[in-house]
């Protein structure tokens, strides 16, 4: 892993362009001209920082394969097992440089696909989850709706399809869940990677895109992806967080995940991520009031009991904060609803925290 040295001068060019006349607190990022098409910057806990055209639909291109690696690991896996590749595996694009019927092994295959961003490899850890390609595609479109990415459609595992879409909040929703994942940030982090196919003598070499960031002195990359088309030009997500010390730890407290569509390249896709970060790690208020409780992964209702409930119930000022979904917390949550025009009596989801609710408190959080 390429985690780096430091600079003196940490975003020292962010905060001189950016600060107002009290100490500590940035103005409203300024993007350059044709920076990017569309842009978040969000909290690990859901709250938006910074959000430029955050709801205009964008061609997803390879950041679809996050959501490919949060499908596949909600089952458990050997990562030993050998793959045998297939001639429908090939769908254009960067590729993982192998034949039909060779056999890779599964974690080289992962690392291929998030790492190198190879589509044949996605293919093949789709077609592998199964039960084929469409029923895949059809649990990624259930998976981005649970999470509250609700604006997002998903056509093909790879993001070979330009008609795969999503927004910047919507991504950065996904990157959230994708990057608290070990095998997601370890794909992220690898740098140059060799394996062996199975069962031979040949050896392949890939090269992780994030190398740049990777290299990057400054900033401390948890995960990032990249994705290209002709219809969505550059884009960009990583979770970033700043450098401390010896430069070679992180100030995890200031994490932020940020999404960049639309850019003239990939550098500049990812110039554009480290400015933004920087300008939100500028201001100290950006990560007060931070939760501490986990934002919900599944449908809250009246009966049910955690920690994702204390979210809601701290969210809507619900005292006491006890995590139990019970008269007060429908109340309180139908109240929400209803001034939000999300539901009404009568309504199947009245006083139920589902994805658009979620959604909902998350973009209202303090």
């Amino acid at each position: 892993m390429f985690q780096r040295g430091t600079s003196a001068l940490v975003g020292a060019l962010v905060i001189l362009s950016f600060m107002t006349g009290h100490a500590g607190v940035a103005a409203e990022y300024a993007p350059q001209e044709n920076e990017f098409a569309s842009a978040v910057v969000m909290r690990p806990d859901g709250k938006l920082l910074y959000g430029f055209k955050p709801d205009a639909p964008h061609t997803a291109a390879s950041l679809s394969k996050l959501v490919t690696a949060l499908v596949f690991l909600d089952k458990s896996w050997n990562w030993g097992t050998a793959v045998k590749m297939s001639s429908a595996d090939e769908v254009g694009g960067g590729r993982l440089r192998v034949t039909a019927g060779s056999r890779v092994i599964l974690a080289d295959l992962w690392q291929s696909s998030l790492g190198s961003s190879a589509n044949n490899a996605t293919m093949a850890i789709a077609r592998l989850a199964g039960p084929g390609i469409s029923a895949f595609v059809n649990k990624m479109n259930a998976k981005v709706k649970a999470i509250g990415a609700t604006s997002s459609t998903f056509r093909d595992p790879s993001g070979m399809n330009p008609k795969n879409t999503t927004t910047a909040h919507d991504m950065a929703l996904i990157a959230r869940n994708a990057f608290k994942q070990p095998k997601v940030v370890s794909a992220s982090q690898s740098g140059t990677y060799t394996f062996t196919l199975a069962g031979s003598t040949n050896t392949h070499t890939i090269k992780n895109t994030n190398a740049p960031m990777l290299a990057d002195p400054d900033v401390y990359l948890v995960g990032g992806k990249t994705g290209y088309l002709p219809e969505s030009m550059y884009n960009y997500t990583a979770m970033l967080s700043p450098l401390v010390g010896d430069g070679k730890s992180r100030d995890a407290k200031k994490d932020v995940v940020v999404v960049v569509l639309g850019a003239k390249s990939t550098q500049g896709a990812m110039d554009s991520a480290k400015r933004l970060a920087e300008w939100a790690w500028a201001d100290e208020d950006h990560f007060k009031q931070m939760s501490q409780y986990p934002v919900p992964m599944r449908s809250l209702y009246f009966g049910l009991s955690g920690d994702d409930v204390r979210w809601v119930q701290e969210r809507l000022d619900i005292k006491p904060i006890n995590g139990n979904f019970g008269p007060s917390t429908k109340a309180a949550v139908q109240k929400f609803q209803v001034a939000q025009g999300l539901a009404k009596a009568g309504n199947s989801g009245y006083g139920v925290v589902g994805p658009a609710t979620r959604s909902k408190l998350i973009e209202l959080a303090p």
